[in-house]
């Protein structure tokens, strides 16, 4: 009987001490900056003298400001296309994927807006998951950034956000 109760104490703390543990690693609601590095390719098809259509793949990884978050380490599909006019865009629309740490992946759709080769301003709203991220709601703001390719025919950029997200 003393074994059974020293047993059940011994339960009792490790359920506290690493329980609250698990808890805290999944917040309910939460707000993160991060930095999004993303890798390109697109297709341009021209549409008459200054006017193009462009349909692009983006692949990327997220971190987080503080190194941690539900977003930290993430990695992002996005699939897009605008339609440039002189030089200028407004409808960069999109739709995309973060694909987790832990395996789950929330879906989002967006749009940017921007002058070509320039940096950009957009929003996007999240609109679903899936495992503990199933029903997930929010939305972030973003700046893109582009860079310098490394190699021709490969668009690079980076994005700074803000998220905003709430887990049922």
């Amino acid at each position: 009987m003393k074994k059974s109760i020293l047993i059940l104490r011994v339960c009792l703390v490790l359920l506290v001490v690493f329980g609250s543990d698990i808890l805290a690693q999944t917040p309910k609601e939460g707000t993160e900056l991060f930095t999004t590095s993303y890798y390109g390719t697109s297709k341009i098809v021209p549409l008459g003298e200054g006017r193009a259509h462009t349909a692009y793949e983006a692949i990327g990884v997220t971190i987080s400001d503080t190194g941690e978050g539900l977003f930290h380490g993430a990695t992002v599909r996005v699939l897009g296309s605008m339609t440039i006019e002189k030089g200028v865009y407004n409808d960069d629309k999109f739709y995309g994927v973060f694909n987790l740490v832990n395996g789950d992946k929330v879906f989002f759709i967006g749009v940017t807006a921007g002058k070509a080769g320039d940096i950009g301003k957009g929003t996007a709203t999240l609109i679903g998951g899936t495992g503990k991220c199933a029903g997930i709601q929010g939305s972030y703001e973003f700046t893109r950034n582009p860079l310098r390719p490394a190699i021709e025919g490969i668009g690079q950029s980076y994005t700074k956000a803000k998220i905003q997200y709430k887990l049922p």
